[in-house]
């Protein structure tokens, strides 16, 4: 092999080098997937994992919500994943966070990309998407009726008052007031 061969796939092998030593980017996880906007703002931390190799390596993560992304480099001086994201979200919605390896400065992009999904939710509404849960009452207790809101999952109990009555012996009468139940006296007034 002649020698500008030999220079020109040296070139090649170290301009493909970079890519091979970069870090590998395999997790992103949140502190919580539901949060609640407290004073109009949630934040959340995000951690990002992956492989730590020599070199160094850019990373963005994209939070969805149209605000900038967080870019750093990744390597020995600057910090080796994992590494800790903090962002503060401004509305209610469901934003896909996005980490993912991109150039930052003069570094190349590490490798990979992942993304989770997390919900935000107004101050004093359900933080659950879709219909809330059935409301259950404990025994003893049946739910009132129309008391059950499903946007926010309040609902009231009252005592379940039996299916039949109590048989009240001779000369007493069945009531039912004020959540309680009994027999009393023919003719006797209200207790």
């Amino acid at each position: 092999m002649n020698q500008s061969a030999a220079f020109a796939l040296s070139a090649m092998a170290l301009a493909f080098a970079p890519a091979a030593w970069a870090d590998t980017i395999t997790r992103i996880t949140p502190d919580a997937e539901h949060v609640t906007l407290v004073n109009g703002q949630a934040t959340l931390k995000f951690v990002v994992s992956g492989q730590n190799t020599a070199g160094d390596c850019g990373i963005w993560v994209d939070y969805g919500d149209n605000g900038s992304p967080d870019t750093r480099i990744i390597g020995r001086r600057e910090g080796e994943l994992p590494r800790e994201f903090v962002h503060t979200f401004g509305r209610p919605g469901q934003y896909t966070v996005t980490a993912r390896g991109r150039s930052v400065k003069t570094t190349t992009g590490c490798e990979g990309a992942v993304s989770t999904v997390i919900t935000v939710a107004e101050a004093g509404r359900d933080r659950r998407r879709g219909p809330a849960v059935e409301a259950a009452c404990p025994a003893g207790w049946e739910l009132r009726e129309g008391s059950f809101e499903r946007a926010t999952g309040a609902f009231t109990c009252d005592p379940s008052y039996p299916q039949q009555r109590i048989a009240c012996g001779r000369d007493l009468r069945y009531f039912e007031r004020d959540n309680t139940i009994g027999c009393r006296e023919r003719g006797e007034g209200r207790r």
